[in-house]
């Protein structure tokens, strides 16, 4: 009930997983990118393509080879903005943050960044590879606590205070947010990218995933999603 809780919120799907899993790794600390380095590839589950101090230096490898997961560290400077320009760079690519304290404003607040899944400060080193495994599977496990304020959330977002009670509407990211609103203003595609400064094959891809997400079928209709969500 908690990992399936968690999945839904999360917005996963069981996804089948090719191993070895790539993942680069972006922290701050050089013990431990080093230690993760040597270490995570044991087994055999995960393949390390590479380990960096700086964002930047990391971007210039994930345009080079696409892995599957980027893992930064929560206590990176600018974390919370890497994962925006991550996301911009490579939208396929899931990001996992490391060393999160397991609290519901922690755990929210990094989802509502475009996170896509995180391994609690309290996971211990043999915890992190089948942890990363199934959050590319589309699990993600987390405490009790944790899924009680999820569902608390939950019921809050689906029946907000004075409105009809309806179906939950789709949590979006703040760059998926941005991105709505610019293709409710009747910005095309190559207007979005100028205005973002992201390339035009990533907006065409952020553009379909946010239609797919919100269940449209039209890029004329996000406007009146905003509106009827109150997102506008």
């Amino acid at each position: 009930m908690t990992k399936n809780l968690c999945a839904n919120y999360w917005t996963a799907n069981e996804i089948k997983v090719d191993l070895p899993l790539q993942i680069q790794i972006v922290s701050d600390v050089r013990f431990t990118r080093e230690c993760l380095s040597e270490l995570l590839p044991r087994g055999g589950i995960l393949s390390v393509l590479g380990s960096f101090a700086e964002l930047e230096d990391a971007l210039v490898t994930l345009r080079q080879r696409r892995p599957q997961i980027v893992l930064i560290d929560e206590a990176l400077p600018g974390g919370h903005a890497a994962i925006g320009r991550i996301r911009a760079e490579a939208p396929e690519v899931l990001v996992v943050v490391m060393g999160v304290a397991e609290t519901v404003e922690k755990v929210v607040s990094w989802a509502e960044l475009g996170a896509s899944g995180y391994i609690p400060k309290t996971a211990a080193l043999a915890d992190m590879a089948p942890a990363l495994l199934n959050i590319a599977g589309g699990r993600q496990a987390c405490s009790e606590n944790v899924a009680a304020g999820l569902m608390r959330r939950l019921s809050m977002v689906g029946h907000p205070a004075g409105k009809t009670q309806g179906p939950r509407p789709a949590l979006l990211t703040t760059r998926e947010r941005q991105i709505a609103q610019l293709v409710a203003s009747g910005l095309s595609n190559k207007d979005i990218a100028r205005r973002l400064n992201i390339g035009l094959a990533t907006t065409k891809t952020h553009v379909h995933h946010l239609l797919a997400k919100l269940n449209l079928e039209r890029r004329g209709q996000a406007a009146n999603w905003l509106n009827d969500h109150d997102e506008v």
